[in-house]
């Protein structure tokens, strides 16, 4: 036989040098006390919120920052006129670049390999970085801080904005390896708490105070409800439809019987979420929409913008309608898309988990003991759940923006979910506090 041709490394290792020298949070050689990870996460936050209180420098006096991103901005944890402008943008949409250029083999690199692992993440800081520089310096040259890139003060707003991304980027990672979840869900989860505590309690315009004032004074409670331009109680009864959706459809699942090959008699299950992608479909077409929303800016092309902006109540959606059918179908394809390549891009297809079953020795009762049968049988509800969690995701943020969600449909969606998986992963933490022992389980 003849021998097989050596594996070749991936042109990326050309950059392996630089990215040795870039600052890196060390991964900890102990376990986190339960105490450590809710302190680090809370400082964490702190911090977050910190910067979305300090005004970017050199902006002339007098000009107004106006809202790009728009409704998106939740989403993106971004804060119009401060450090957090870019918010988690660049981050995500590195991720994208990445896992694009991994799963069409385009850039050599196998994830299963801690080396090629360490050089994935490595890669993606760095682009990171890039994507924050680029999308500051097209903000800049669009005029958006009323100064450009041939003045000192349009460079500066560039380098305070980088300045910014890089502290997200280390903070995301502090939170990582730290504490609970990660920085990016944990700054979206904030800002979107954080406006509709505002939007709901705010005593001059916030939705529940002007109703028990008008409750009480024998106002129009109907008017309650459709406030243009306003926080509305439709918007607060939006919120919590979404939030008992959500926590619904996080409990539905499929589960698929498996018995390990050696030992007929131990039966175990691998369940399949209905929202088998989580948020994450929905997180990814907010990035498109934001960079498409950016360029828009720079070239003028208003339109653009118009459809990938979601409408924002009942009314909106009535002087526009074919625009918020338009942005509908965007999101959906966007989302359903999304979903299928995170699935076949991340090791979570019928074929990766099939062979994760079959290393760990398990097999479907009633079907033979063959990884492509086990394939085929995970492929009928894998890729369904990809698909049809995708739409469902999509959909149910579409509609509470339409009925004017606080804090944003999308917003309201993705919070609702991050909520949810982080006191699943502190509830797990605490039973490992409790129960030593069972770290090893945990994977711990």
């Amino acid at each position: 036989m003849e021998p097989s041709p050596p594996e070749q490394r991936s042109r990326l290792y050309a950059l392996e040098p630089l990215i040795r020298r870039m600052p890196e949070i060390a991964v900890p050689k102990r376990h986190v006390s339960f105490k450590e990870k809710f302190m680090w996460t809370g400082l964490t936050l702190i911090i977050f919120f910190i910067m979305t209180q300090v005004p970017l420098y050199g902006i002339p006096g007098g000009q107004r920052v106006s809202e790009v991103f728009g409704q998106l901005r939740f989403v993106l944890a971004s804060h119009v006129g401060t450090l957090m402008e870019l918010g988690i943008g660049p981050i995500v949409t590195a991720g994208i670049i990445m896992q694009l250029l991994v799963g069409s083999k385009i850039i050599g690199l196998d994830l299963t390999k801690g080396e090629d692992r360490a050089l994935f993440t490595g890669v993606q800081k760095l682009l990171a970085v890039l994507m924050g520089i680029f999308q500051a310096g097209m903000l800049v040259i669009a005029g958006h801080y009323g100064v450009g890139m041939s003045s000192p003060a349009g460079v500066f707003i560039v380098v305070q904005l980088t300045l910014g991304t890089l502290v997200v980027i280390y903070l995301d990672e502090l939170v990582s390896k730290y504490g609970f979840g990660s920085g990016v869900s944990l700054f979206i989860a904030g800002g979107v708490a954080m406006t509709v505590i505002w939007q709901a309690l705010n005593p001059s315009t916030g939705a529940i105070p002007n109703f028990i004032g008008s409750a009480l004074g024998g106002g129009n409670l109907v008017e309650e409800f459709f406030r243009t331009g306003l926080p509305s109680m439709m918007g607060v009864v939006a919120t919590i439809l979404v939030f008992l959706i959500v926590v619904y459809a996080e409990g539905m699942r499929i589960e698929i019987p498996l018995a390990y090959g050696r030992f007929g008699g131990i039966r175990g299950r691998y369940p399949i979420r209905f929202l088998y992608t989580s948020n994450i479909p929905v997180i990814l077409a907010m990035t498109v929409f934001a960079n498409l929303k950016i360029i828009s800016t720079l070239l003028n092309i208003p339109w653009l913008s118009t459809y990938t902006t979601p409408p924002n109540g009942i009314f909106d959606t009535m002087n526009d309608p074919l625009r918020a059918a338009i942005y509908m179908a965007i999101l959906l394809l966007l989302s359903i898309g999304f979903s299928w390549l995170w699935v076949n891009l991340t090791g979570m297809g019928p074929r990766d988990v099939a062979q994760q079953l079959d290393r760990s020795g398990m097999l479907i009762p009633g079907f033979r003991r063959d990884i492509r049968v086990m394939e085929w049988v995970l492929g009928r509800y894998i890729m369904p759940a990809a698909v049809v969690g995708g739409a469902f995701v999509a959909l149910l943020s579409g509609v509470a923006d339409i009925l004017g969600a606080l804090g944003s449909g999308t917003g309201i969606l993705l919070t609702v979910g991050i909520v949810y998986a982080l006191y699943q992963e502190i509830a797990r933490e605490r039973v490992s506090e409790m129960f030593p022992a069972l770290r090893t389980f945990l994977g711990e």
